[in-house]
């Protein structure tokens, strides 16, 4: 994340490019592209997402820019930027999606998207986070993806790649989408709480998307709380096999251990699973517990691809 800058407060966001697809889904998902590496298959995810719930996809290029001059009035090249969102519209067309996409020059990225969610009416934003150290004692994920945990109204899906991993064909080729083909086997950690639901309903769209061979269910029981309350592990393990119906193998495993982090971290390097899956809360996301945030530190203590995934405000 950026550091915290003083000063003014920021200007809105300025609109320098536009393009608009039919306006024919049911919803919209946002998909903030930063990274040429890993626009491929967050595009890829995020067809897959919006095929099953028949989203319209609004990619957002955001072109951050200092403070003392104002986004109206600022002249940017956007060369690159078009380029990648050409690849987006180009994609939008194989997959038969309505692809919208835009370039906002800002002061303040994080700003930029709440605008875009707002003014674009988006049900769900799936963007990639980068999984470094923050900058600041005081931010977890980093500035923006805290902001964005923090005020973003809709569903929120942050995708980590695994470092080395990112640099993926090209949209064009026909190996697009080779990331995600080596998804084979996932760990689904839950702790018993609602915040796991929205996770698990997007887990069935994407290990289909992945061929997935082999889904783990697994939940961190205390060892001093006496006999484990298996309900919730039993329920999530019962709904994916529901919903994958008979497609992968979908097991589930009580851990018991005193760090729910540390269990989950020693699980998931030692199996090797190619995917983790974490469902979390805004409190629980922003929680700055003694021990530590536990879904930060199992994204960043994981060497898997990380999808967390936090639900709407309500």
């Amino acid at each position: 994340g950026e550091k915290e800058q003083l000063g003014p407060s920021p200007d809105p966001s300025y609109g320098v490019y536009y393009t608009r697809a039919p306006a024919t889904g049911s919803g919209r998902m946002l998909v903030p592209l930063a990274n040429p590496q890993s626009a491929p298959v967050l595009l890829e995810i995020a067809t897959a997402i919006g095929q099953v719930h028949d989203y319209e996809l609004e990619c957002l290029q955001v072109i951050p820019i200092s403070r003392s001059t104002s986004p109206a009035q600022t002249a940017v090249d956007t060369t690159k930027s078009r380029r990648l969102l050409r690849q987006a519209e180009r994609l939008g067309r194989r997959w038969e999606m309505p692809v919208h996409t835009q370039i906002r020059i800002s002061h303040d990225t994080a700003q930029a998207i709440l605008e875009t969610i707002k003014q674009r009416h988006i049900n769900l934003i799936l963007m990639g986070w980068k999984g470094g150290p923050s900058n600041s004692p005081n931010q977890i994920f980093g500035n923006i993806i805290d902001t964005l945990i923090r005020q973003a109204p809709c569903d929120l899906v942050l995708l980590k790649l695994p470092q080395g991993k990112e640099v993926v064909d090209d949209v064009k080729s026909a190996k697009y989408g080779s990331l995600a083909k080596t998804w084979k086997r996932w760990l689904i950690p839950i702790a018993g709480g609602p915040n796991s639901s929205r996770a698990l309903q997007l887990i069935p769209i994407l290990a289909t998307l992945a061929k997935a061979e082999q889904i783990v269910v697994a939940q961190v029981f205390n060892p001093q709380a006496g006999e484990p309350v298996m309900t919730s592990l039993e329920k999530a393990t019962y709904f994916l096999k529901q919903q994958l119906k008979g497609m992968c193998d979908v097991v589930s495993i009580p851990i018991r251990s005193y760090s729910v982090s540390d269990a989950l971290i020693r699980l998931a390097n030692a199996h090797k699973y190619d995917v983790v899956v974490i469902g979390a809360s805004r409190e629980g996301l922003l929680e700055q517990a003694i021990h530590g945030n536990i879904p930060e530190a199992i994204a960043r203590g994981v060497d898997s691809t990380v999808i967390l995934v936090r639900e709407a405000l309500h």
